[in-house]
């Protein structure tokens, strides 16, 4: 089991499409003092993790369980120059901000608290290669809500974007 301690902390940046719980692993900055990519990580299905008060009190300890499904919410989208509810496109909300996934049975805000202020925190891991990472992260990730097309309705689909194209 690999031991990890640093600040946990809601990563977000342009192209992630929403936040991912991680913790910045001490000892990985930059020559001007900012965090390093090589000591983000992000917690996955199964990480033994503890989060601390200012104190050193526990605040949470407990098993990684990752929820996608739960509190999902239609994002908004822009069509004909109207913000609408797009029902097919959904994702859960903690304080405000996107998530991928919330700690199974936890109040979605109570855990969100955990990430604000740089707490100090222990990510513990069991050691994989790195294909079992990389089967384990496609494995657990959350599924689209998209319909499927059949091939009919996609070829119906085709003309129709044809004749529109056509027209202007």
């Amino acid at each position: 089991m690999k031991e990890m301690k640093g600040v946990c902390f809601l990563h977000s940046e342009t192209g992630t499409e929403g936040g991912r719980w991680a913790m910045q692993q001490d000892g990985f900055t930059d020559e001007d003092g900012y965090w390093s990519y090589q000591g983000l990580q992000y917690l996955e299905e199964g990480d033994d993790f503890t989060v601390f008060a200012e104190d050193g009190s526990v605040l949470w300890h407990g098993i990684i369980h990752r929820d996608s499904k739960n509190g999902r919410i239609p994002r908004q989208v822009i069509r004909m120059g109207k913000l609408i509810n797009d029902r097919s496109w959904k994702q859960q909300v903690v304080g405000g901000m996107w998530v991928h996934w919330i700690q199974k049975g936890m109040d979605p805000e109570a855990w969100g608290e955990l990430f604000i202020g740089e707490k100090r925190c222990v990510l513990r891991r069991k050691e994989s290669t790195a294909q079992d990472g990389l089967l384990d992260r496609l494995e657990h990730q959350p599924t689209m809500d998209a319909r499927p097309w059949t091939r009919e309705e996609l070829y119906e689909r085709q003309l129709e974007s044809g004749k529109k194209s056509s027209i202007t």
